[in-house]
């Protein structure tokens, strides 16, 4: 499985490597075409992969086929300022049944998805602190406050959606599942706000003024 998701996380960054050339005879239109057209090609490579591998989706959800289509197009999806528009997360557990191994893996991939939350928002406070007359000591108070806050921003995140469920049956009657959920970053940021200001107010009310600038949602 490592191995396969490993072929996925470098055909999403296949995407962007493009001779120079084409830029200068395609129009984006064409560009953006062509690569959705290799995206669908990749995915049936993977999604047959998969399948050899005993990977399989359980009865009414997607083909693994779209499901990969969907999780790649969250990851790849910008807002018009280039900005992403999904926060990601993702994760595989093994358990001794189907359910227990759902719970572990979306647990913890909504835990990854609530770290990427984390470390965008420390990163914006402290590019904004480095423009204004801060110290050392606030940019690391921030870092400190916000690590030590994850599971309580991750409580936070109402709105986190599965687009990835797959599936395969191991010896002794245990189970593996993948997941990889997603959640619209500006929800996700607006969330994360709410769930740390109160905390950061106490330590120090100029931070929590400068977290209102930088997530203004």
């Amino acid at each position: 499985m490592k191995t396969t998701m490993k072929m996925l996380a470098c055909m999403v960054a296949l995407l962007f490597v493009v001779p120079a050339v084409s830029y200068a005879q395609k129009s984006d239109k064409e560009l953006k075409k062509d690569a959705k057209s290799k995206v669908l090609r990749d995915n049936r490579k993977i999604a047959k992969q998969l399948t050899k591998e005993g990977w399989k989706v359980m009865p009414g959800k997607l083909s693994i086929e779209r499901q990969l289509q969907e999780a790649q197009y969250a990851e790849l999806d910008e807002m018009p300022d280039g900005q992403k528009r999904f926060f990601v997360g993702t994760h595989s557990a093994v358990g001794g049944n189907y359910s227990a191994a759902k719970q572990i893996a979306d647990n913890r991939a909504r835990l990854e998805l609530a770290q990427s939350v984390n470390s965008q928002v420390a990163q914006k406070i402290k590019e904004q602190l480095a423009n204004k007359d801060f110290g050392e000591g606030d940019i690391q108070l921030i870092d400190e406050f916000v690590s030590a806050n994850q599971s309580l921003v991750s409580a936070q995140l109402n709105g986190v959606t599965p687009v990835l469920e797959i599936y395969r049956e191991l010896d002794k009657g245990q189970n593996e599942v993948r997941v990889v959920v997603k959640m619209e970053a500006a929800k996700a940021l607006k969330a994360a706000r709410e769930a740390l200001r109160p905390g950061l107010k106490e330590k120090a009310e100029r931070l929590a003024e400068e977290l209102d600038q930088v997530l203004p949602y």
